[in-house]
């Protein structure tokens, strides 16, 4: 699993447009740090304005959207272990009250799950991942492991996450978010390919995922005390990225046709899904009063932040609207909107 993680990053790392395209709209187990760009500290991006904000990643930097401009977060990546290569901070995910972020720091061979004030101020890191021995080194590599994904659970007591420790496929696991004390609520689909990206439902003990079976993602809940899950979609091409609404009642998500994949939305339960655009899209985010959806969606060969408002029933109320543009953000680290 490891080789293959290093592979992606090396195709990341050589910018071939193709091959950036498909590996961000198609969910990975993990894209491991390239190279890129710093952007400018006092680098503002202008656009929509919306209620609340909305953290995302670019250029390896975590940034908020509040009103109608974005800013960069003053947290710092820091030094990689490996000369010459960047740290990238990803996955943001802002807490239910709005005041706390977590987030990842990704390193070469493998990264680590922080934690913040939701203004970037306070970081602190939960785990410590990093392996022993010398960077690249086959006891480095074999002792290194991964956090990704995060989410905050509605209490706020609580995150959830991606890891593999004892698997070859990320499983899932919790710790308490004021100190790490890591368990394990679900190793489904360890061994045929993993899980993608948790979500808490608000109501109840359970969370949404990405679970890898037959070779294709599907959308399952899992029950946080027992591990049980129940299948929630089955789609041909597979779906992944699942988003529960604030009340509970929709859950959004994607789903693959063919080469590309399409934002829908379902009942809580997995009936009445319903098509709310076929641009190529990821990491669908609920607005903190539940009427508007932000995504990623490319366009013009990048990705950029798209909302849509939503009517009680869960149909389009409107077009989407493009938030950023040109911002050439990191279609695979995600989105949180909150407080």
């Amino acid at each position: 699993m490891r080789n293959h993680y290093i592979i992606i990053g090396t195709i990341l790392g050589l910018g071939l447009v193709g091959v950036l395209i498909i590996l961000l709209t198609v969910p990975s187990k993990a894209v491991p740090g390239a190279a890129t760009p710093t952007p400018d500290k006092g680098e503002n991006l202008h656009g929509n304005s919306i209620d609340g904000q909305i953290i995302f990643s670019r250029l390896g930097y975590l940034w908020s959207w509040r009103g109608d401009k974005a800013t960069r977060l003053p947290l710092e990546p820091g030094p990689s272990s490996v000369a010459g290569n960047n740290v990238q901070l990803i996955q943001p995910a802002i807490s239910v009250d709005g005041g706390k972020l977590a987030y990842i720091r990704q390193d070469e061979t493998f990264s680590d799950l922080w934690v913040a004030n939701s203004d970037g101020t306070n970081p602190r890191n939960l785990t410590n991942y990093k392996g022993d021995g010398t960077p690249r080194s086959p006891e480095f590599i074999a002792s290194s492991l991964w956090a990704f994904s995060p989410v905050w659970s509605p209490n706020g007591t609580e995150i959830a996450f991606l890891s593999d420790v004892g698997t070859d496929d990320l499983a899932l696991w919790s710790t308490d978010s004021r100190q790490f004390s890591r368990k394990v609520i679900s190793k489904f689909a360890a061994g045929s390919g993993g899980l993608l990206r948790p979500n808490y439902i608000p109501k109840g003990n359970s969370l949404v995922v990405g679970a890898y079976q037959n070779g294709k993602s599907q959308v399952y809940s899992i029950n946080a005390g027992d591990g049980s899950n129940n299948q929630l979609t089955n789609i041909q091409d597979g779906a992944y990225d699942p988003a529960v609404s604030p009340d509970g009642n929709f859950i959004a998500y994607i789903a693959r046709k063919g080469s590309s994949s399409e934002l829908w939305v379902m009942h809580g339960d997995g009936s009445g899904p319903i098509l709310l655009s076929n641009q190529a899209s990821r990491y669908p985010a609920w607005s903190p009063d539940g009427k508007s959806l932000a995504y990623l969606a490319m366009k013009d060969g990048t990705f950029d932040i798209f909302t849509l408002k939503l009517k009680a029933d869960g149909t389009p109320d409107g077009s989407a609207q493009q938030l950023s543009s040109g911002a050439k953000l990191d279609g695979s680290s995600g989105i949180s909107w909150g407080r």
